[in-house]
């Protein structure tokens, strides 16, 4: 392509051949890019850049990437303060292009008033592409986005830079090595937003930010959570379009476990964690990189866990669970949550006492708990399940001893999962007053669209179950860290 010099011309780039520039009409146009750079073509165009293939004359004509800062902004204070601001994103990047897996930050530089980045140009397939390409990906494909990623978002966050757009398209695997890349840190974006300074500008992608990010506002966890739609996103084949059917925006709930083909296995810990990573509020989700990296670790991953195929649902100990899984997979929520109770009794051999003490959920086999979890996180989209109430009790306090629980936690807990309800006092005709009360066993809401989540199982009378549902947490954890 060649290059106008012209300092007013909106777009000096042209097609190789012009007599004159395409933009402005001058006729003095060069072969070279500041005497360096042959510009091959346009790769790309957004409301905040444009971005070139080029080779470097001063390099051997090495390959590299020109992006070129094209700001939507208004007088001269405005985009002194933007090229001030781009140089100081410029000098990030360059830092954190010492990583193998974020492209080398070669050059910055201004031309004719113009703010320009070169990088180092990366040969490969986006994830996107792999996706058209392979189809929906595996649960050990999520798997390896994840422990590939995670680190090189540890340093990037650590280095007080956020990415804003990770999605398909910008993660990219190299083709010498197969290595993931974080591409397109989109510093334009980030420049214009600050200078915009206005809540409501969006940088980043519809179907895959947050609603901070929305509102003009980010964190480490907003990158987080944007890596979790793309695994999500990556896993069912669902992609961001104008009927957008992965998450029900009525009730406010991600729906991608409904989405995934019928060959596609995930483990239940696995699809704890990503649902972590995509709560609606900030303060819900992991908060760091190592936070969830801590989470894949303690979690086990590497060991698949029980196959989602009814004939494996066969225990060691001989429990047969094809019949609770029907239950639950046809949404019968109260027949669901008798039978895990008469289930669970029936491994502790305590049938006839009805319950369970905390010495039979220490004995309880892992396999059986976990199936059971698993069971109920599946089939409830990650509404319902043990490992669920566990994380719902682990936001308001750690879990340590069954028998010395905090009752004041254990009454929070019991409101946040619906255990409990406010209920008016009256005399005579005056309302005097709320107190809050437990729910009998047939007052609970045996319905996944209705009941707050980590509502069900309940196996009883609710306000009986607090040290039987600590040591259910404490046995999940154990079998977690076996």
């Amino acid at each position: 392509m060649l290059y106008c010099s012209n300092i007013k011309c909106p777009n000096p780039f042209n097609p190789d051949g012009n007599k004159f520039c395409l933009s402005c009409g001058t006729g003095n146009l060069s072969t070279l890019f500041r005497n360096r750079y042959h510009v091959i073509n346009l790769l790309g165009e957004g409301g905040f850049s444009r971005t070139y293939y080029a080779l470097d004359a001063d390099r051997m004509n090495d390959p590299c990437v020109i992006k070129q800062f094209v700001p939507q902004l208004q007088g001269t204070s405005a985009l002194e303060k933007a090229s001030e601001l781009f140089r100081q994103e410029a000098k990030r990047l360059y830092e954190l292009g010492e990583h193998s897996q974020i492209p080398h930050l070669l050059a910055y530089f201004e031309q004719d008033n113009r703010l320009y980045l070169v990088q180092e140009l990366i040969e490969g397939q986006t994830l996107l592409e792999e996706l058209e390409t392979e189809g929906n990906f595996s649960e050990e494909k999520i798997r390896q986005i994840l422990t590939d990623l995670l680190p090189v978002l540890k340093i990037v966050h650590e280095s007080n830079v956020i990415h804003r757009d990770i999605k398909p398209e910008n993660i990219m695997r190299r083709q010498r090595d197969g290595k993931l890349m974080l591409i397109d840190f989109g510093v334009s974006k980030q420049v214009t937003a600050t200078i915009l300074g206005q809540i409501g500008t969006t940088v980043g992608t519809p179907g895959y930010v947050p609603l901070e990010q929305m509102r003009g506002q980010v964190f480490p966890a907003s990158d987080l959570y944007s890596l979790g739609v793309t695994c999500i996103r990556l896993l069912t084949g669902c992609l961001p379009n104008e009927n957008d059917n992965l998450y029900d925006g009525i009730n406010g709930r991600w729906l991608w476990r409904e989405k995934l083909p019928n060959s596609t296995e995930i483990n239940a810990n696995l699809g704890t964690i990503l649902d972590k990573l995509v709560e609606d509020y900030v303060k819900d989700r992991y908060q760091s990189a190592q936070e969830v990296l801590e989470a894949l670790n303690s979690s086990n991953l590497t060991k698949k866990s029980h196959s989602t195929n009814v004939d494996n649902f066969i225990s060691a100990v001989g429990i047969d669970y094809r019949e609770l899984q029907d239950l639950l997979s046809e949404g019968k929520w109260q027949q669901a949550d008798q039978k895990t109770a008469d289930l669970m009794l029936e491994i502790a051999e305590r049938e006839q006492e009805g319950y369970l003490y905390p010495e039979d959920i220490e004995d309880f086999p892992c396999e059986d708990l976990q199936i059971i979890d698993k069971l109920w996180v599946k089939y409830s989209n990650g509404r319902f399940g043990f490992s669920v109430q566990k994380i719902i009790w682990e936001k308001l306090a750690e879990v340590t001893t069954a028998e010395n629980y905090d009752l004041d936690t254990w009454f929070t807990f019991a409101e946040c999962v619906g255990w409990k309800t406010e209920k008016t006092d009256w005399f005579l005709f005056f309302e005097i007053g709320t107190t809050s009360e437990w729910k009998n066993y047939y007052e609970l809401i045996f319905s996944e669209d209705k009941a707050p989540k980590g509502h069900l199982p309940c196996l009883g009378e609710p306000s009986l179950r607090a040290i039987e549902l600590l040591s259910i947490f404490i046995k999940l954890q154990a079998c977690l860290n076996n």
